[in-house]
């Protein structure tokens, strides 16, 4: 596996969290405030990585816009 895939499998990863956290809040899945802090906490962490991830390619020319 090249540093390309290994990028994109972890790209891949974060949105599929990201979808099930989602799927989650918008299923009433929740029992208490502090599970939603929680998933709220982690889905503005992964949204961060992402984020970060998708930077670096742009500075590298690298770019792989999902």
């Amino acid at each position: 596996m090249d540093m390309y895939d290994f990028i994109h499998a972890i790209r891949r990863d974060l949105s599929e969290r990201e979808e099930q956290i989602k799927d989650i809040l918008m299923s009433g899945g929740i029992k208490d405030m502090e599970k939603y802090q929680f998933l709220m906490g982690e889905i503005s962490s992964l949204s961060y990585i992402h984020d970060k991830i998708k930077e670096h390619l742009h500075k590298q020319g690298d770019v792989d816009d999902e």
